[in-house]
């Protein structure tokens, strides 16, 4: 939350870290913490992100009924991530995901994101899927 670093990192990554920093539903935190890593970056660098989102109404029932973090956890939205990124000068995103979340072992999952790739990726709107990842540039 404090990155003690200014104009200092080529590349600054991060895989689902923005939940745990909004624990609590603490919005401001997550900004925050996106605002430290811009900081750290020089100029023209990169911002390479994997974060969890909000997802459809059924990922959220699931979680606040089966994952022991569900509720305390801030799973970020789309239109979140957007704001949160907006001091960098360009940044690009997709999303991925409806199924592979239900699997309870690596095949499933391996499985189940397979018929992601294939179908419910095309079937289901950006917002219900469970996974962003982009690069976001200085």
């Amino acid at each position: 939350m404090n990155i003690p670093y200014e104009n200092e990192f080529d590349i600054v990554v991060f895989k689902s870290v923005l939940g745990g920093i909004g624990s609590g539903s603490n919005k401001p935190a997550q900004g925050s913490a996106i605002r430290e890593m811009h900081k750290s970056l020089k100029s023209g660098g990169e911002l390479l992100f994997a974060e969890n989102l909000t997802a459809s109404p059924f990922h959220k029932f699931l979680r606040a009924k089966f994952v022991k973090w569900g509720t305390s956890w801030r799973y970020v939205s789309i239109d979140e991530m957007n704001e949160f990124l907006q001091p960098f000068n360009n940044f690009t995103f997709s999303t991925t995901g409806f199924s592979g979340a239900f699997g309870r072992n690596e095949r499933q999952r391996d499985l189940l994101a397979a018929a992601d790739k294939i179908f419910f990726n095309r079937l289901f709107p950006s917002h219900w899927k469970y996974i962003i990842t982009g690069v976001a540039r200085k």
